[in-house]
């Protein structure tokens, strides 16, 4: 290293890092579709978890290329802070955007959690019943059984403790309950009979 000019030193480190993220990126999405695949989620949710992490890896790069290339990282800091602490300010309410995508990925890795399943979000004392529409980057669409659709953030799903009931299990308890309701309304009417 001592017979390379700093310059030379700075190329090889920026040739390094550039192939090191092409590398990294094409390792991944293999990865994210089999992800995908066995969590039984749309295919389009996969393209936009490839998007989400290549500009997460694009962010790292151009930090990375910025300390090899000298840049004062210091006053961009100083500008990032402000404006993150004007839009938090701004967009108070939507403080938790970047957990509803934190969230996105954990209910991707969830094969129990995909479209088309029935679930139970239990809030306290409340709970949320519905069949799972569509999963977003940022929330998730429930359908209930009156065709309202909720639209749920995703970190919620993940805070929140969550029932799926199973479709073939729900088939048989919905059954039980007819046979149960069938068998004491025959109770009833032989009993009126009688009297």
């Amino acid at each position: 290293m001592q017979h390379f000019s700093p310059t030379t030193v700075q190329i090889l480190i920026s040739v390094f890092a550039v192939s090191l993220y092409f590398m990294i990126s094409r390792r991944l999405a293999p990865l994210l579709a089999t992800v995908v695949s066995r969590s039984r989620l749309k295919a389009d949710l996969h393209k936009r978890a490839q998007v989400v992490t290549h500009i997460l890896l694009a962010l790292l790069l151009v930090v990375v290329l910025s300390v090899v290339w000298g840049v004062d990282i210091r006053g961009l800091l100083v500008l990032a802070s402000s404006m993150i602490a004007v839009i938090g300010v701004a967009l108070f309410a939507a403080w938790s955007l970047l957990s509803n995508i934190t969230a996105f990925f954990i209910l991707l890795g969830q094969k129990a959690f995909a479209e088309g399943m029935e679930v139970r979000v239990i809030d306290g004392g409340n709970y949320l019943e519905g069949r799972i529409v569509e999963i977003n980057l940022f929330s998730t669409v429930l359908r209930t059984k009156d065709n309202e659709q909720v639209i749920y953030p995703n970190n919620l799903l993940v805070s929140r403790p969550v029932v799926v009931f199973a479709k073939k299990n729900r088939k048989v308890v919905q059954h039980t309950v007819v046979e149960k309701a069938q068998r004491w309304r025959r109770k009833t009417l032989i009993g009126h009979k009688s009297d």
